[in-house]
């Protein structure tokens, strides 16, 4: 029984460790039914690459036994997007400037509301208060770069390091790596989440969970606008685009 309970484990450590690389580097926010999907294969690669096959079996003939499974694995992933948001909440309020801002008059209210729209947020300024965007520099904000750093990159055990063979480049003549769309698009959600929290000039910790019901819109405005708007629907900025993820990758490792 104790051997059991050892190779449950095992597999579960494994198949979370799969179904992570699967958000971060496919679907970060993909909805119920899709994460339940991906939590299952994952699961179910898993016990077979590790040559369990008696878990692999029970997997799929019980079905109460399936359900507990991928429950747990489904929650590591909410946990991995709560946890990005705690490390965006810790940055957020430096790196943007909030506290610069007098509430007076509405002041902060209002700066905080102008971030938020037409994804400002993404967008580096000269000073971190300038209304002045650098719109020819998306996602290139320090504070986007500051959380891919501190929560994928820091440290021999991050999962960049443990899927440091999994970044790629899209372009043949370089192979530097790039982040992928999917973990800069949650790093950016979670931004527009945690300034959200200060849309009324002082912070508020929101009820909303961080989860894809309440946030899928946001994360698929994000992966639209790095498709149409960086690499182009006919791939022409495919320089462009990759020229933008193999820095974001470089200065989040450095």
């Amino acid at each position: 029984m104790m051997a059991q309970g050892q190779s449950i484990k095992d597999v579960l450590r494994e198949a979370i460790l799969l179904a992570t690389g699967l958000a971060i580097f496919q679907n970060a926010f993909a909805l119920s039914d899709r994460q339940l999907v991906d939590s299952r294969n994952s699961i179910l690669s898993t016990a077979t690459s590790l040559k369990y096959p008696q878990i692999a079996h029970c997997f799929e003939q019980d079905r109460g036994f399936a359900k507990h499974l991928t429950n747990y694995v489904t929650g590591c992933i909410g946990n991995m997007r709560g946890q990005v948001k705690e490390v965006v909440q810790k940055v957020v309020p430096s790196l943007y400037g909030i506290h610069q801002v007098p509430i007076e008059d509405g002041q902060r209210k209002r700066f905080v509301r102008n971030l938020l729209l037409h994804l400002n947020y993404i967008f580096p300024r000269a000073m971190v208060t300038d209304s002045t965007t650098a719109r020819t520099e998306p996602y290139l904000h320090p504070a986007i770069i500051a959380v891919l750093h501190k929560f994928f990159f820091h440290g021999r055990k991050s999962l960049g390091r443990c899927f440091q063979d999994t970044f790629l480049s899209m372009v043949d003549s370089n192979n530097a790596k790039e982040i992928p769309q999917a973990m800069l698009a949650l790093v950016s959600v979670a931004i527009f989440a945690a300034l959200k929290e200060w849309e009324q000039g002082l912070n508020e910790s929101t009820s909303c969970e961080f989860v894809s019901a309440n946030f899928s819109e946001q994360y698929d405005l994000h992966i639209m606008f790095l498709g149409t708007r960086i690499l182009k629907t006919d791939g022409s900025g495919k320089g462009k685009y990759h020229a933008l993820m193999a820095r974001l990758y470089r200065e989040a490792v450095s």
